[in-house]
């Protein structure tokens, strides 16, 4: 199934990952959804302080 999601690669120590696969497990998500999810809360929490981040198109 095609997706419109862009794959992103990131160095993370081996203990942080090893406890988001347990907390992703423990919240019947995947790896990739728990991340996507941490993003999402992080932004909205950042965008409410701040105010909106505008993200402009470049061709």
């Amino acid at each position: 199934m095609p997706t419109n999601k862009t794959q992103f690669n990131f160095n993370l120590e081996y203990e942080y990952l090893e406890k988001m696969r347990f907390i992703a497990k423990e919240e019947t998500r995947s790896l990739s959804n728990l991340l996507e999810h941490l993003c999402r809360k992080y932004i909205a929490a950042y965008e409410k302080e701040h105010g909106e981040i505008i993200l402009y198109e470049t061709d």
